[in-house]
């Protein structure tokens, strides 16, 4: 739909997706990735706990067959690696512990259900992805949501200096379903 269209054009290194119920957030945060997942080689799904990553994952795996795309991806998610054929690495990473979401620098993160990670995994990934100005997606609905989410999304529709842009994709805009 044009309003996911709007997503993927969207030049803004972060971008926070405010969703409805079975929107396609999901699917689109996969395909964002794949893409421009040649200029992405490390590519991080967080999630406040593992099995959140699923759908992303899945999405990715096939992406992947369907570009012809030769790769490994272990079966479980927890934690989960997909190996891409050139050097693409894509991990799961659970938020349980912010402190944890350390290691090496990523090119991108996809926060998954991202309206359930607390302001501190926010800032934690932003702080990993500062060293290579890597790009950020968050999805995830209103419901259920912490405090700082809906704060991004309205911060976000207005011009900032912060690279950002939020998105609104109402249930509606999944024309696949409805």
């Amino acid at each position: 739909s044009e309003e996911q269209w709007a997503v993927h054009r969207s030049p803004a290194r972060q971008r926070l997706v405010a969703g409805g119920e079975r929107s396609g957030k999901s699917f689109l945060s996969a395909n964002d990735y794949l893409g421009q997942f040649w200029e992405q080689p490390l590519l991080w799904l967080v999630a406040a706990d593992y099995g959140r990553t699923r759908a992303e994952y899945d999405y990715i795996c096939t992406g992947f067959d369907k570009l012809g795309i030769p790769y490994e991806a272990s079966k479980r998610v927890d934690p989960g690696e997909i190996e891409a054929e050139g050097g693409f690495h894509i991990v799961t990473i659970s938020a349980q512990d912010p402190r944890k979401i350390a290691m090496v620098a990523p090119d991108m993160i996809i926060a998954c259900e991202a309206n359930q990670l607390d302001y501190e995994t926010y800032l934690r990934m932003r702080g990993r992805l500062a060293e290579k100005r890597g790009k950020l997606l968050m999805g995830g609905t209103f419901e259920s949501s912490l405090g700082y989410y809906p704060e991004l999304y309205n911060r976000w529709l207005l011009p900032n200096a912060e690279d950002a842009r939020s998105f609104s994709l109402p249930t509606w805009t999944n024309r696949a379903i409805f």
